[in-house]
């Protein structure tokens, strides 16, 4: 038996394997697989079979330190292939500090930063950090295809009836609904243009319904309470986004095609049917799969499939668990395995957190309710939290919950659970505790070390001075000749050169890759037309290839524009760390004693990209590419009129013959149609190429006058800092009460910044 220790610690990102006691072989296949920064989540899965190939053992006994959460997913992983009869396996778990246990940390250590020496750690900019980390968003984003049931099992989550929903499509714009914990609900309204066009501070389900039919509106901001979250671990963002044929803006199926790419870390609720196998469903379904191809785990975790209206399931459908069956495997078909698959009932879910909230309902749906209650609760095959792939310690808690309704003898309580969404609702919050809770940790740790390291520096430079006093005329012509130069207009030139040069260098690069996406996208066209080319459409066959070719078209459009986008951001992103690295040049040149941490608190957010769109079928027409030909129409007998009595020489000839008949059709050729239809969409992709590289370079453009504009303020706060250099220099009155407290401020310096690096330790 191998003894195999784990240590992982989800702040730093940091594993540590021992086998056997000892450190991994520097050839070892397992330390290549784990190289620094990767999640536990991207490489756990592969983990018992590399240690089969690496040790050649079948026999492990492992020992994990690390969160209860991770330890899950390393369970889940070994329990599957012990299952699967790969190896033998004891699991055991050194407990660690959990998410919780940091969050009342960073509060304590926040406020004594606050109450400490520096007056520098107590201005507004670090509060903003601090608070800007600590209230970062989560995203949550919902999709379906139409008549899913999307907006009932948000309701159903959020307990009232706030979303539109009926039986048709009905979802047609973009709704961010974000958690701040306050009760009542408030929204902010949005034109195509972004601009606020209404607010509500009392948003009702009939507001939110004229909201949804008003052609002007294109994305709401609600904020209120979602239930089932706190919005002190992170402020939840529940995304309800148009179906992909209900969408009355472009720039929604674009903001959808965000959500599922491959670069995105929100979370997605996909949400079907039992019914399933739509054109659309499986468009949807090609993004998924594309996105979940990345990332190991976590990229499986962030995709939840909830299979909705399995209350609506007859006899004849089969049971949840061969329904489910019959879903995995189209999904596999997909490129999907192993989803995360939820079975829900959200519908009778909202009804009886609206029974039990006592919020005004009819006495139809109030009957309806009863008999779904007495369903759920008798039929253990609609007991669907059964079927949620959740861990132990989550189920547990859940039952625990279905036992204390069952004690209280409460039927609604225990159907709510049966329902299923509860279970969603764990998913949920499992994954942000996991993933973004560990991940905000670290951002705010991060915060508080730049902070107290910038601060850190100057005073070390402060008592340095003060104890030199015998040097002050040499540092004193040092401090004058550093702001000599930081004022001088050659050197400003040449700093303002190179930083031109720089950003130019970026675009240059990036105009390369825009060619490359732009070539991409049209071979994906121009393979559309060459599927097309030679064959001849009849035209009853025309309408159902061109709603092919619109249906390619809309796939294509916001493909196109995210991949765009994710170019423009980086490149944005590329020119600002070029900008800092220019002026940390700068700073280098000037002293190698100042240091970069001045640069602590400019933030760029990334910039939009245009919202262009790709050409419709709506203004094409295709009967100018309209044909005729001769067509084989059967055979017809053909008499021979020739054959007469009075003419004997006809008398042996035959009384007639068959031959093939034609007639005349109309068809159009597949290959002029799809080129006809398309062509203009080449030339779109082509223009938005460049008119993305034009783009780029007049932001990256605005961006560094922007920045030349912050870096003379940083300069102005340089020659703020070496002036105060110059009188620690020079004060020999003062020199011995400046350097004892710098070392007590440097004392308690250290002092918080070991306990600030001690919150990620676990």
């Amino acid at each position: 038996m191998k003894k195999v220790f784990i240590k992982y610690n989800p702040y730093k990102i940091e594993t540590e394997i021992r086998i056997e006691g000892k450190k991994l072989a520097e050839n070892s296949i397992l330390g290549e697989k784990i190289v620094p920064g990767a999640r536990l989540q991207e490489w756990v899965e592969e983990l018992p079979q590399i240690l089969i190939d690496e040790y050649n053992d079948r026999d492990f006994e492992i020992i994990f330190h690390g969160t209860l959460l991770d330890y899950e997913d390393l369970a889940e992983a070994f329990t599957l292939a012990f299952e699967e009869g790969e190896l033998e396996v004891t699991l055991d778990r050194q407990p660690a500090k959990e998410t919780e246990d940091k969050e009342v940390l960073i509060e304590q250590v926040f406020e004594k930063i606050k109450k400490g020496p520096f007056d520098e750690l107590r201005d507004e900019e670090v509060i903003n950090s601090f608070e800007h980390a600590r209230s970062s968003e989560f995203e949550v984003c919902v999709v379906a295809t139409m008549s899913a049931g999307k907006s009932t099992l948000i309701n159903s989550m959020l307990r009232t009836k706030l979303m539109p929903s009926k039986m048709e499509a009905c979802t047609a714009i973009i709704t961010r609904i974000k958690d701040n914990d306050s009760p009542g609900w408030q929204a902010e309204v949005y034109n195509k243009e972004n601009r606020l066009i209404e607010t509500q501070e009392d948003l009702t389900n009939l507001t939110m319904n004229r909201l949804n039919e008003d052609s002007q509106v294109s994305l709401i901001k609600v904020t209120g309470n979602i239930p089932f979250v706190s919005a002190e671990d992170v402020s939840l963002v529940l995304i309800d986004t148009p179906g992909p044929n209900n969408s009355r803006n472009p720039e929604h199926r674009k903001v959808q095609s965000e959500f599922l790419g491959k670069s995105s870390k929100s979370l997605v609720l996909y949400i079907m049917e039992g019914t399933f196998g739509s054109d659309d469903d499986n468009l949807l379904l090609e993004k998924v799969a594309d996105s979940m191809s990345v990332g190991g785990k976590q990229s499986k975790d962030r995709f939840i499939f909830v299979v909705n209206k399995m209350d609506d399931r007859k006899k004849e459908d089969g049971d949840t668990e061969q329904t489910l069956g019959r879903i995995r495997s189209y999904l596999k078909m997909h490129g999907i395995v192993n989803p995360n698959l939820f079975p829900a009932a959200a519908l009778p879910a909202l009804n009886i957190r609206m029974i039990e909230n006592g919020q005004q309902m009819d006495e139809d749906t109030i009957d309806e309710t009863e008999v779904k209650v007495k369903k759920l609760n008798r039929n253990e095959n609609m007991h669907f939290e059964n079927f949620a792939p959740l861990p132990r310690s989550v189920r547990e808690e859940i039952n625990a919950q279905l036992l204390e309704a069952s004690d209280a003898q409460d039927t609604n309580g225990q159907a709510l659970i049966h329902t299923g969404v509860m279970s969603v609702e764990a998913a949920i919050r499992q994954y942000v505790r996991k993933y973004a809770k560990t991940a905000k940790i670290k951002n705010i740790v991060d915060t508080f070390i730049h902070k107290l390291d910038a601060v850190g520096c100057f005073e070390e430079t402060k008592k340095e001075l003060a104890s030199r006093q015998d040097e002050n005329e040499q540092i004193v012509r040092q401090i004058e000749l550093i702001n000599k130069k930081v004022d001088d207009v050659k050197e400003a030139r040449k700093f303002h050169i190179a930083v031109d040069d720089a950003v130019v260098k970026v675009n240059e690069d990036a105009r390369e890759v825009v060619e490359g996406i732009i070539e991409k996208f049209q071979q994906r066209v121009r393979k559309k037309i060459d599927e097309l080319r030679g064959t001849e459409l009849e035209m009853g066959e025309v309408e159902y290839e061109m709603q092919g070719l619109e249906k390619f078209a809309r796939k294509l459009e916001p493909d196109f524009q995210v991949e765009l986008d994710e170019l423009i951001k980086k490149n944005l992103v590329d020119s600002v760390d070029v900008l800092l690295q220019n002026y940390r040049k700068k700073l280098k040149s000037l002293t190698e004693e100042l240091d970069g941490n001045v640069l602590q608190g400019i933030t760029i957010d990334p910039l939009r990209f245009m919202s262009g769109n790709l050409s419709s079928g709506d203004s094409f027409s295709i009967h100018k590419l309209v044909q005729t030909k001769q067509v084989e129409d059967g055979e017809e007998w053909v008499k021979n009129t020739d054959k007469k009595w009075y003419k004997p020489w006809t008398w042996f000839q035959e009384s007639g013959y068959t031959r093939t008949k034609y007639k005349t059709v109309k068809y159009v050729d597949g290959g002029e149609m799809a080129d006809e239809f398309l062509q203009p969409i080449q030339n779109v992709i082509y223009e938005n190429g460049e008119n993305a590289t034009k783009y780029a370079l007049k932001q990256s453009k605005k961006i560094s006058e922007t920045f030349k504009k912050e870096f003379q303020k940083l300069d102005m706060l340089l020659k703020n800092k070496l002036g105060e250099l110059k009188s620690f220099a020079t004060d020999k009155e003062q020199a011995e009460a400046r350097i004892r407290e710098s070392e007590r401020k440097l004392q308690w310096l250290k002092e918080i910044k070991d306990e600030v690096e001690s919150i990620l330790e676990i």
